[in-house]
């Protein structure tokens, strides 16, 4: 029996596509490939999504390194925003009241 060759794009097509339907077993049934070498597939992949998402958290980091003037004007926005959306639930609410309200059936003669 030989050994099969496949490429690294195809590995990471595969092994996208069974995390994306969650059935390794039928992915590779679909493709003509080892479940075991799927799974391997699979978790080469996560340790790499996992390594560059560390790289990219310690990038996020240091682009960061904000003012305390620029928190400052973050924290007031914040605020600002969070009221706004305070009052619009609030009209929301009033708004639903006075729908509920304006409902009621009309009394027959």
């Amino acid at each position: 029996m030989t050994k099969k060759v496949y490429s690294q794009e195809f590995k990471e097509q595969v092994a996208k596509e069974a995390v994306e339907v969650g059935n390794t077993s039928l992915v590779a049934r679909k493709h003509g490939v080892s479940q075991k070498s799927l799974n391997n597939w699979v978790q080469a992949s996560k340790g790499k999504s996992k390594k560059r998402s560390v790289r990219n958290l310690e990038q996020v980091r240091k682009d960061i390194e904000a003012t305390p003037e620029q928190l400052q004007d973050a924290l007031k926005q914040n605020n600002k925003l969070k009221n706004l959306l305070g009052e619009r639930e609030l009209e929301i609410a009033v708004l639903r009241d006075l729908l509920k309200k304006t409902n009621i059936p009309l009394p027959t003669r």
